[in-house]
């Protein structure tokens, strides 16, 4: 059976199953649419495998140490290590009043020599080794980094162990104290979903930041990663994700009581960067002023993109970066909460034209990727808020923005997204009745674009359902048609979202639930991204 939806799916099935049944009549509206662990031997001074002295006590504490935890990343070496060759670039002089320590892990011996550049013996020799050591400006970074006696640990140690991430933050903080931390962790990301958060126990494959391409593609979870820096011995001032899609609510909420501060792009990020070097010299300073410091080097870094690809109004480039305060999330977390009370009572007792109203946001809300179901999460709140004046009014809408605006320190969005305002706040999950959907697109080349051939919806019970997605003869509208069945995602929506503080605070799980409009599939442009399908299963026809 099939049925039909506006750019996008209302849906029919022959199952009767529960849950079948109720996402049939979900599918049915109109939608609008415009995407064995090992664990690192114990870091200290003394560490066989890294010997480091330990610092004068009549020394002089730098104002910073910068921290940086990265890995190849499977297919992005040559970048990735780049970005950390950057750090030398930066001039002795910034280097007087702070500090930088690296600790990556190269990509397995097979992706190096794949991604090429590489001889057999650099492959053979670091491909799954982890290397650490203190930058030294005075000597190059091909020196350093290519040192065998910077290779530490276990070879091919689990690099998303939380274990891992916090003996190097107390290596580092005994290597070179300072007043303040700063941490950055730089790999691939993908936001949230609560397929990437599975329980660590289960011993699964997908986890949300880190992609550790010698131990099956294992991930940091969010209480993993969390867990990491809490942990730690010393207080990280600064943490920034460089990783695609890291801005999201369900991140921020959890690192509130980490950090004082958090930077993250809420879109994919380029590979290549050229504003690392900023970072030595802006901290490297009595005094700093770290707010102004954080909006400097956000603001150099989306422009070094820009500049990167000659990108102007006209040229799509979908890259931002974000600095949030922390201290401001908890209030932040009140509006929400008030906010999503409001509308749930609304969705369930108001009027059939007010749950009309809300349906037509959600059939509209901005999606961050082509293929995950992450959304802008202000710009929703905002549309329902407008939808809704006798619901909310405009008392409670300023309140909402002010607690919105004093999160943000920073926010830098490329040429084209500001000439085009796409630009993005914080995303957050969007599904409807407990579930969300991970959508498949092809390269439609008679248009140069992509339209969508499948849709596996993950239940809030732990089962996952594929749908086809076809189009119509009216190409706003696509048809879906229930295929299968698939394999339980291995947890549920009860065991991941809502163990979040995010949800714990704002109850969004309650939404989640309740919500009966598939949300807009597409998103600005149709913006792409990396869209595989998974191993082992045929692609849609």
């Amino acid at each position: 059976m099939t049925l039909t939806c506006g750019r996008a799916c209302s849906r029919s099935t022959k199952r009767t199953s529960s849950f079948g049944a109720r996402l049939i009549a979900a599918f049915a509206a109109v939608l609008s649419c415009a995407m064995t662990m090992t664990v690192f031997t114990a870091c200290t001074n003394d560490n066989i495998d890294n010997p480091m002295p330990l610092p004068d006590p009549e020394e002089k504490l730098a104002e910073y140490t910068i921290m940086y935890y990265g890995h190849g990343g499977s297919n992005r070496e040559y970048y990735y290590l780049s970005k950390i060759g950057d750090f030398y670039h930066a001039g002795e002089e910034a280097y007087k009043y702070t500090n930088v320590v690296v600790q990556y892990k190269f990509s397995t011996a097979e992706n190096m020599k794949a991604q090429g550049g590489y001889d057999d013996n650099t492959c053979q020799e670091f491909g799954g080794k982890t290397s650490r050591w203190v930058v030294n400006p005075s000597k190059s970074f091909q020196e350093q980094v290519y040192s065998r006696s910077n290779i530490y640990g276990a070879d091919n140690a689990d690099y998303t162990c939380a274990d891992s991430l916090t003996n190097f933050i107390n290596w580092a903080a005994k290597a070179c104290p300072a007043k303040k931390y700063m941490l950055i962790v730089h790999d691939h990301g993908g936001g949230y979903r609560p397929d990437d958060d599975l329980p660590e126990s289960t011993g699964a494959g997908t986890r949300g930041m880190v992609y550790d391409d010698g131990r099956d593609l294992k991930h940091f979870t969010v209480k993993s990663f969390t867990r990491a820096i809490r942990q730690a011995d010393v207080h990280i001032e600064t943490l920034f994700m460089d990783a695609c899609l890291m801005n999201c609510l369900e991140y921020q909420f959890e690192l509130q009581d980490l950090c004082d501060y958090v930077i993250a792009p809420t879109y994919s990020k380029p590979s290549i960067d050229g504003a690392y070097r900023m970072l030595p010299k802006l901290l490297g300073q009595p005094s700093v002023d770290i707010e102004q410091a954080l909006d400097d080097y956000c603001k150099a870094c989306v422009a070094s993109w820009d500049e990167a690809w000659h990108i102007d109004e006209t040229t799509p480039l979908y890259t931002d970066m974000t600095v949030t305060r922390t201290s401001s999330i908890a209030h932040l977390g009140e509006m929400l909460r008030e906010f999503t009370d409001r509308l749930c009572d609304t969705y369930q007792n108001g009027t059939d034209a007010q749950r009309q109203a809300i349906d037509n946001c959600t059939a509209s809300a901005v999606k961050v990727q082509l293929n995950r179901p992450n959304y802008d999460a202000i710009k929703y709140v905002k549309s329902i808020v407008n939808a809704l004046p006798e619901v909310y009014g405009e008392a409670f809408y300023n309140q909402m923005k002010e607690a919105f605006n004093n999160c943000i320190v920073a926010q830098y969005f490329s040429k084209y997204l500001t000439a085009h305002n796409y630009m993005v706040d914080y995303s957050v999950l969007l599904g409807f009745q407990g579930a969300y959907a991970y959508t498949y697109w092809r390269n439609d080349d008679a248009n140069s674009s992509q339209k969508p051939i499948a849709e596996v919806i993950y239940a809030e019970d732990g089962k996952t359902y594929i749908f086809k997605v076809s189009p119509t003869d009216n190409p706003e509208y696509y048809e879906s048609t229930f295929l299968t069945e698939d394999d339980p995602w291995g947890s549920t929506l009860a065991d991941t979202y809502e163990q979040l503080v995010f949800d714990r605070t704002v109850g969004w799980s309650r939404w989640l639930r309740l919500n009966n409009q598939h949300p807009n599939l597409f998103c600005p442009k149709d913006l792409k991204f990396e869209l595989p399908w998974p191993e082992g299963k045929n692609e849609v026809e």
